[in-house]
């Protein structure tokens, strides 16, 4: 009996090697140069990402991780393109990042803040004259905080097809519906309160919400793959998007997210969304004040705290270190920012999979660059 399961043993490592070496030998060899990631951080994030990639059955993966302005590692495992076996490229695929656009619009609206063209705890109708009269009294800081009971998707909205040419049209999906609770009093999530914030930007600064974004975050930044996807994006280096269906992959349906590009609507490559959660673990893209001031835990008007700032959510890991970013969900795409700001480290791990089992991959990352930690 004992021989018989030290056989089964060698028998399970010997699978386990064998699903690394080829993954290993699908993996994207296109990786930035490293300038501080030593070489046994590489294997061990190699290691962790690699089983993951093959417990959770992932098409592709691409990790970036950057801390401080000369260690930018990032890497490609698995495909962007199963049918043609092209290997996933962290500098040039654009993956959909989900809800991760809400942490980008929250870094332009801090801007606009930091030079006080717009203003959080003023009524939206200040801006928004057009506001139905029950959302006229909301607040920026409530709708970044998903405290004003306006509702999240219902039905196959998530799947829309529509498109959009502003962000104002698309807010009659649920402007009119009735709020869930009395602002201030509750917490819901909610990507359409990111698709109202747009429309208030958009106002206040009298030009296209992309514009705002493009001149107060891609711009400044140079990430060039930041970009508003939409159903005939097939023009810019997509992933194809997949998902699981009745036990077998396949790609996933044709969406349209001109419909919430604030909240969930943009594209960007590992490594310039690793460049944009570098550029807000620390003051410089945005004020100290602003940064302080997204990135803290809102409350109820209970005193109940959200875990969820501006943009933002916030916690802390298993070692008690403080942590902000956001996760992201879309067809095809399941992402994580991790953002660490007091070792200004940040962390993106990217899959061309609807609802991919990320298992705190990022935070095992996390975990693995600052081992050596005091």
């Amino acid at each position: 009996m004992e021989y018989r399961n030290f056989y089964k043993t060698i028998l399970s490592w010997s699978a386990a090697f064998a699903v690394l070496f080829h993954l290993a030998s699908c993996a994207s060899t296109k990786s930035l140069s490293n300038q501080g990631l030593s070489d046994r951080m590489i294997y061990s994030i190699d290691s962790v990402c690699m089983l993951q990639l093959n417990n959770a059955q992932f098409p592709g993966l691409a990790i970036a991780v950057v801390q401080g302005e000369k260690n930018i590692w990032s890497k490609g495992y698995g495909y962007s393109n199963i049918e043609n076996k092209t290997p996933v490229d962290p500098r040039e695929d654009l993956f959909r990042v989900g809800s991760v656009s809400k942490t980008i619009t929250a870094a332009a609206l801090a801007r606009l803040t930091d030079r006080n063209q717009i203003h959080l705890d003023a009524p939206i109708n200040t801006y928004y004259k057009e506001c139905p009269v029950d959302k006229q009294n909301l607040t920026l800081r409530q709708l970044g905080g998903h405290l004003t009971g306006i509702r999240h998707y219902k039905g196959i909205e998530f799947l829309s097809n529509i498109h959009y040419t502003n962000v104002i049209d698309p807010l009659e999906v649920f402007i009119h519906d009735t709020l869930l609770f009395e602002p201030g009093t509750d917490f819901n999530y909610t990507t359409y309160g990111w698709t109202l914030i747009s429309a208030v930007m958009e106002k206040a600064m009298k030009k296209p919400f992309l514009e705002i974004i493009n001149e107060e975050i891609r711009d400044p930044l140079q990430i060039n793959d930041l970009k508003a996807d939409q159903k005939d994006s097939t023009g810019f280096q997509r992933v194809t998007f997949y998902e699981y269906r009745n036990g077998m992959m396949i790609i996933s349906p044709t969406v349209d997210n001109s419909n919430k590009w604030a909240g969930g609507g943009f594209l960007c490559s590992a490594e310039d969304l690793g460049k944009f959660g570098y550029a807000v673990a620390k003051p410089g893209l945005m004020k100290e004040k602003s940064l302080d001031m997204f990135t803290q835990s809102q409350t109820t008007s209970s005193g109940e705290q959200t875990n969820y700032g501006i943009g933002f959510r916030v916690g802390k890991d298993d070692d008690g270190r403080l942590w902000y970013g956001h996760g992201g969900g879309s067809a095809g795409g399941t992402t994580m920012l991790l953002i660490y700001p007091k070792q200004e480290l940040a962390i993106v791990t990217l899959v061309n999979l609807s609802s991919a089992e990320m298992d705190d991959l990022a935070w095992k990352i996390g975990k693995i660059v600052m081992k050596n930690e005091k």
